[in-house]
């Protein structure tokens, strides 16, 4: 059942995301690929097994002809919106010219909207010769093409690109949000960015753990009967075996990373060996030319504001991967929160619903959600908030109506009421960390002047009211 809803969804979000780009290429906006370059890195990652690829922008700007690359795998990617044969044809030029079929043995040209039905492979030919092979059923995709090689994944796998292709779709929404060609004029834009700090120094220690030792413990204490599990999963069983929980730190290769120094913090001083605990300029790992240096912070910060945002009642759920709030109190029926956008505003954030067919059963809890992701714009780095819904039956777990109940109201959210959402998070991160004085901090929304329509008054964007 679970699969069945996770390939309607990946189907769904996919649909929604072509239909986006169409939309773009419409207006004449071809630049709608260039935002998704780095977004589309972890989906191939994963359909295509290549976990060395990188934007190839990042070390050459503007590399010509390609955008990503696997040098190990010797695979690369241009991403477009445009599908002509012409487009192609330039793209094999350039590629050739460049010498570039002497790093890479195979590329794959993939299309964001939809690719033509056919493409000749005669004209391919007249280009490539023999210096390459270029199969144009083949290696000419779109995302189409992906989603069918998605759903011939894992379950696991199928969800977290699932995952990730929602934030894509975010991002399109954005952009294309505030685009239009018809009379623009200078306006000021509410992104869905909003920059962080966090701690200068990530401090690295190597573990001590008996994993085989731990694993034996867990089965025996704690009935862990997975059969499937890696080491990040038996350093948290460790934690729970010696009962002090941290969700402040990640693991990588047998080192423990964290933000804090772990001599000092009882749930992580028992996992390493002390002697070994070193630190390091945050920001040397982020300027690596190690993608993994950088997914290591990125992992660090979001657990970190996990650790952040549970003393403030908001939990996160692994399975949809998301935050969600979560009542003050177990026994509460609803949690509303007071903030400030131009003016004072109620927000309920969740709220327990009856049936009302059987006024003694509860039909769900339904929650504000969201995601935070991260990304650098130069050496300032930022959060991503998308914003949505939990429905539970429990508070913790997923209602399996879940799909159903998100479907109804997205359909009754207006991009005002999303975009709305989003500053309320923005503004619940800022002033909740500030009163904590957390080594976390998040700004209020990014304010960038763009040129768009003024198709909705700021007073519409208000939340003037208590929303449920």
């Amino acid at each position: 059942m679970e699969t069945i809803n996770v390939e309607n969804e990946l189907r769904d979000v996919v649909s929604r995301i072509i239909c986006q780009v169409n939309l773009a290429t419409k207006q004449g906006r071809l630049d709608v690929n260039l935002s998704l370059e780095d977004a589309l890195i972890p989906v191939l990652k994963e359909v295509f097994s290549l976990p060395r690829l990188v934007n190839l922008n990042a070390k050459q700007k503007n590399f010509p002809g390609i955008d990503l690359g696997d040098e190990h795998d010797r695979v690369a990617f241009q991403v477009t919106s445009t599908s002509g044969l012409d487009k192609v044809k330039k793209t094999l030029n350039v590629f050739i010219e460049h010498g570039f079929e002497s790093n890479f043995d195979e590329l794959f040209i993939l299309i964001l909207s939809e690719k033509q039905k056919s493409y000749s492979q005669d004209a391919i030919d007249k280009i490539v010769k023999d210096k390459f092979e270029f199969d144009a059923k083949h290696q000419i995709i779109d995302l189409s093409d992906i989603l069918a090689k998605i759903t011939s994944l894992r379950l696991p796998a199928q969800k977290r690109v699932l995952h990730e292709l929602k934030l894509i779709l975010g991002d399109i929404d954005g952009y294309l949000q505030y685009t239009d060609t018809k009379a623009p004029e200078q306006k000021t834009l509410t992104t869905n960015l909003a920059k962080i700090t966090f701690p200068d120094e990530v401090f690295i220690a190597e573990v001590s753990i008996n994993f085989e030792e731990t694993l034996k413990r867990a089965r025996n204490e704690l009935d862990f009967k997975k059969r499937r599990h890696n080491k990040k999963t038996l350093v948290r069983l460790a934690m729970v075996l010696n009962g002090a929980m941290s969700d402040g730190w990640t693991f990588h290769e047998g080192k423990l990373f964290s933000f804090v120094n772990p001599e000092f913090d009882s749930s992580l001083s028992q996992l390493i060996h002390i002697d070994t605990i070193e630190s390091i300029q945050t920001f040397e790992l982020l300027e690596s030319e190690f993608e993994e240096y950088r997914n290591i912070v990125k992992e660090l910060l979001k657990n970190s504001f996990k650790g952040e945002l549970a003393d403030l009642n908001v939990r996160f759920n692994y399975l949809e991967n998301c935050f969600y709030f979560l009542p003050e109190h177990e026994e509460d029926e609803v949690r509303k929160i007071e903030w400030i956008g131009k003016k004072k505003a109620i927000r309920t954030v969740f709220e327990k619903k009856m049936n009302s067919r059987n006024p003694e059963k509860v039909l769900y809890f339904k929650h504000i959600s969201f995601n935070l992701s991260f990304i650098n714009i130069g050496r300032d780095w930022y959060c991503l908030i998308v914003p949505s819904w939990l429905y539970t039956y429990n508070r913790y777990k997923k209602s399996l109506g879940h799909d159903k109940f998100l479907s109804k109201q997205k359909q009754l959210d207006t991009s005002g009421t999303v975009r709305n959402i989003t500053r309320f998070i923005a503004f619940f991160l800022n002033s909740e960390l500030d009163k904590k004085n957390s080594p976390l901090r998040v700004s209020q929304l990014e304010i960038l002047e763009c040129e768009y329509p003024d198709f909705e008054t700021d007073e519409e964007m208000e939340d003037n009211s208590d929303e449920s």
